[in-house]
């Protein structure tokens, strides 16, 4: 049987340097249900949702997408989410904070909270992103994720490594 090559390349290449650019080369996603979290702080804390990605190159992006639910305890607050990005012996900080999902929320009114970033590691060790969340008003609570007591919920993390 004969080996055929795509792109000329070997079929060990295919998954870097054989597709074009903006490829999805691989996804991860966590999935949290029924998990409730609080803070009143001024600064971000980590929440539960974190999820690890491992870039096939450093010249991949990665692409996260987080869809979680949250409310305040005072009408008129607001929480803030960003993400912390971690690399595997490397560095570690904070990207896209300050994202503003709820101005003017409603006391104790759920909300749906979506957001998406795009990220250029430039590694290709273990990358870790965890959603934080902080209240606007410290003397306000901001709620994270529907506990059991209220129904349950589905918080997902999805990470997609695009080819640069």
């Amino acid at each position: 049987m004969a080996l055929i090559k795509l792109n000329n390349q070997s079929l060990s290449a295919v998954t870097s340097a054989g597709l074009p650019s903006g490829t999805v080369l691989q996804v991860v996603q966590q999935h949290l249900t029924n998990t409730q979290e609080t803070t009143n702080s001024l600064s971000f804390e980590d929440t539960s949702l974190t999820a690890i990605i491992t870039p096939s190159s450093s010249s991949s992006k990665i692409l996260v997408i987080v869809s979680t639910q949250s409310y305040t305890t005072s009408t008129g607050d607001i929480g803030l989410y960003g993400l912390n990005r971690s690399i595997s012996g490397g560095s570690a900080g904070d990207l896209g904070t300050g994202q503003i999902f709820a101005a003017n929320q409603k006391e104790g009114l759920w909300q749906q909270v979506s957001f998406n970033f795009l990220d250029s590691p430039s590694t290709t060790s273990a990358t870790t992103y965890t959603l934080r969340f902080k209240s606007h008003a410290g003397s306000n609570y901001v709620y994270h994720g529907w506990g059991t007591s209220n129904g349950g919920s589905s918080q997902i993390m999805t990470l997609m490594e695009i080819a640069g």
